[in-house]
């Protein structure tokens, strides 16, 4: 018999809404499949006809959400509409801040921040014209890619207590100017140490 596509659709997305309650709350070493098809109500053997384990269902969570940032931010930076970079990537995070605030942050592994970043890193080589050859652009994107996606985080997980333009514009001051400026400007001290 042949299953219902639809059906099969809502149980696959009962399952990963079942583990990302989870994973929300513990590391996913901690999470057994009896867990998640007990919160989404189903048998244990449900959960193998989508998915071959508990890492095979966060990969294919992981591949969709990257696959979503591909098809928007990407695409939206390499589409020579002078998009604002960090206005997208900002926007990105708001549509899918509830995924992308746990999988980097502290549940979350390190290896869906290198798939974000590798994905990024080539889209972002050609917008601002830097040469992959060069040894400097890799230190450049690393230094760029990690404060910009561990600070869009930290504004997301602190409820985006800045409005967004807002936001963006503080961010948008710091990477131009260097964060230096930024504490002599909020400092409610003298500020005279010096990075050297």
């Amino acid at each position: 018999m042949k299953k219902n596509p639809e059906a099969t659709t809502l149980t696959r997305e009962a399952l990963i809404e079942a583990f990302w309650t989870l994973y929300c709350q513990k590391r996913i070493d901690h999470i057994s499949i009896k867990e998640i098809t007990d919160k989404a109500g189903y048998h244990r053997s449900t959960f193998y006809e989508y998915f071959a384990d508990i890492y095979d269902l966060l990969t294919q969570l992981e591949e969709s959400l990257l696959t979503h940032i591909k098809e928007t931010v990407l695409n939206s930076l390499l589409a020579e509409r002078n998009e604002d970079s960090l206005q997208v990537i900002v926007e990105a995070y708001e549509s899918k801040g509830m995924y992308l605030s746990v999988l980097l942050g502290e549940n979350g592994g390190s290896t869906f921040s290198r798939k974000l970043k590798a994905l990024m890193q080539p889209a972002l080589r050609e917008v601002f014209g830097l040469s992959e050859s060069d040894i400097h652009t890799a230190y450049i994107l690393e230094f760029g890619l990690s404060a910009i996606l561990s600070t869009v985080s930290y504004w997301y997980q602190s409820n985006k207590d800045l409005p967004s333009n807002e936001f963006v514009s503080f961010m948008r001051a710091m990477l131009k100017n260097g964060a230096f400026p930024m504490i002599q400007q909020y400092s409610t001290g003298s500020f005279e140490r010096r990075l050297c």
